[in-house]
């Protein structure tokens, strides 16, 4: 981390998340104080989805699926090496628990936005390593479960994600108040 840091205010972490919440309102359920495997998030929102195809009536039914998301947010002061395995450690065990492969399951996030007045190095390429992707059933035939990760790191106004977490990283970006990266297509990152 660098000496140019600025400091960032308890208040400035709470005022991210009360503007990420907001946003997910309008199409998640959100839950805010909630508990779950004897941690407290100040925040924690669910999406359901179902879509199906028929012929003619209902009842020639071609198929169905169900999609979900799981997304639990988190204040944090600094954001270290260690605080990234555990998360990840209670994303892939506890939180992995919420999905449900009934017969018509086709896929599920779990998903951990981190808001942090810091974030240091290690923490950052933890974040963007960290990969989980586990199949239900013989060939995936019951769907599957991904891990979204997302760190905001207010001292660099910066949103760090792993790669299935990049489609996150935008609304993240725009509901922070952060300026977009301004990487290319082409450039190196």
């Amino acid at each position: 981390m660098s000496e140019e840091m600025q400091i960032v205010s308890e208040d400035e972490r709470e005022l991210v998340l009360r503007k990420l919440v907001a946003a997910h309102e309008g199409y998640f359920n959100v839950t805010k104080q909630y508990e779950y495997a004897s941690c407290v998030f100040p925040a924690y929102a669910e999406f359901h989805s179902h879509g199906e195809k028929y012929v003619l009536t209902k009842k020639a039914k071609l198929w169905e699926v169900d999609a979900h998301e799981y997304l639990f947010f988190q204040v944090v002061d600094t954001l270290t090496l260690a605080d990234v395995e555990s998360w990840v450690e209670f994303m892939t065990t506890e939180a992995l628990k919420k999905v449900d492969p009934v017969p018509n399951h086709m896929n599920s996030y779990i998903s951990l936005v981190l808001v942090a007045n810091s974030v240091d190095d290690a923490a950052k390429k933890a974040i963007r390593k960290s990969r989980f992707h586990k199949e239900f059933g013989f060939m995936a035939s019951r769907g599957w479960a991904d891990l979204r990760l997302a760190a905001i790191d207010l001292s660099e106004k910066c949103v760090l994600t792993n790669a299935v977490g990049k489609e996150m990283k935008a609304a993240l970006e725009a509901n922070a108040g952060i300026e977009p990266s301004k990487k290319g297509l082409f450039q190196r990152r």
